[in-house]
């Protein structure tokens, strides 16, 4: 009897196995890229719904006077944040009001790329979907054309490291809220001096031109992109046990840092996108002698640079223009506070005088 017992047991056990398997191959198909982050990123629709709605009621005067400026644009590229909804929600918005695009290729940020040995290459995924507030967004197939014109040299496909960073999955929701069918491309930029952005971004506006004349698109209708980043991170609590705080954790300090950022975003990152701007950018926030250390804690230092010079190429080619960008709007985190929303949201860091993150929602023409 015991026998018996004992081999009821290990039948039923080898079921619900064999269920509880099953179910997780289709909740955690190696197919779809998960949610990395549902504290800080809405993964509901009636979270993005409800963020949306706060941000753009809290954010009315100035979205009018962007939409008076530039409600004739149609941007074809984008600087946009990618910190919490519930902080950053009123900066993510001025940028995709001018987005009608169906497809968008993210240029996203490498947090881990020093743990991942990861550089000098761009890093792209083979999900077929990600999932988003409303659904599965398709990953466009685009992607694979990209990667048949582009040399191996300059790319690596690994779902694991797309998988763990946050850059661009805080972006998709806004993305799928305001075009419910779009397509995306996500691509990781790590580590790369800017002899290799400029030839990586060359090689790839050039690949990117053939696939856009093939399909007879056009820039801003079928085809735009987004350079992930958040600004300068500073204050001298809770950042690691590091002082980021090169002007002092007051209101003094906070004010000289958010004008450094309001210099790079007026000198470099707006009117007209040249490589010396761009170039320029790169020695203001990067470390002179290692890649890896900050002058200006800008987490998007690789993929604003690579991002902009890839499309600013990409444009001249098709249109024989230069790319032009347009301060949407700016703000930080302990400016801004938090949204006062009980949506099943929270936030993954602190936002006071001691510990904040600047914003900003840059268009490109």
């Amino acid at each position: 009897m015991n026998f018996l017992l004992f081999m009821f047991f290990i039948a039923v056990g080898g079921i619900i196995t064999t269920i509880r398997t099953q179910h997780n191959a289709k909740l955690f198909s190696p197919k779809i890229r998960g949610l990395q982050d549902t504290v800080g990123f809405s993964s509901k629709p009636n979270q993005i719904e409800a963020i949306v709605a706060q941000s753009e009621q809290l954010e009315a005067p100035a979205l009018k006077v962007n939409q008076e400026k530039f409600n004739t644009f149609r941007w074809i590229a984008g600087i946009c944040p990618h910190d919490d909804h519930l902080l950053a929600g009123r900066v993510y918005i001025h940028l995709f009001q001018n987005f009608r695009a169906k497809k968008y290729i993210i240029f996203g940020v490498a947090h881990k790329a020093a743990n991942w040995g990861a550089e000098n290459v761009l890093i792209f995924d083979n999900f077929v979907k990600w999932q988003g507030p409303f659904g599965q967004i398709k990953v466009s197939s685009l992607r694979e054309e990209i990667l048949l014109g582009l040399s191996k040299e300059y790319y690596t496909v690994n779902n694991d490291w797309q998988a763990a960073e946050h850059s661009v999955e805080g972006i998709v929701p806004f993305i799928q809220y305001y075009q419910r069918d779009a397509e995306i491309v996500s691509i990781l930029v790590p580590y790369m001096n800017w002899n290799q952005i400029e030839q990586i971004s060359k090689h790839l506006a050039d690949v990117l031109a053939q696939i856009i004349q093939r399909h007879q698109w056009k820039l801003g209708d079928d085809l735009a992109f987004i350079c992930s980043n958040d600004g300068d991170h500073y204050g001298d609590q809770e950042w690691g046990g590091r002082n980021l705080a090169p002007f002092g954790a007051d209101e003094q300090g906070y004010l000289k840092a958010t004008q450094q950022d309001s210099s790079l975003i007026n000198e470099q990152l707006t009117g007209k996108i040249t490589s010396q701007k761009l170039s320029s950018f790169c020695e203001r926030v990067w470390g002179e002698k290692d890649l890896k250390e900050y002058k200006i804690r800008w987490c998007g230092r690789f993929a604003i640079p690579l991002g902009l010079n890839t499309v600013n190429l990409l444009k001249m080619k098709l249109t024989n223009a230069s790319l032009t960008g347009y301060l949407l709007r700016y703000d930080t985190s302990y400016h801004l506070g938090k949204l006062p929303l009980d949506i099943g949201l929270g936030t993954t860091a602190p936002n006071h005088l001691r510990h904040w993150v600047g914003y900003s929602a840059i268009g490109y023409h």
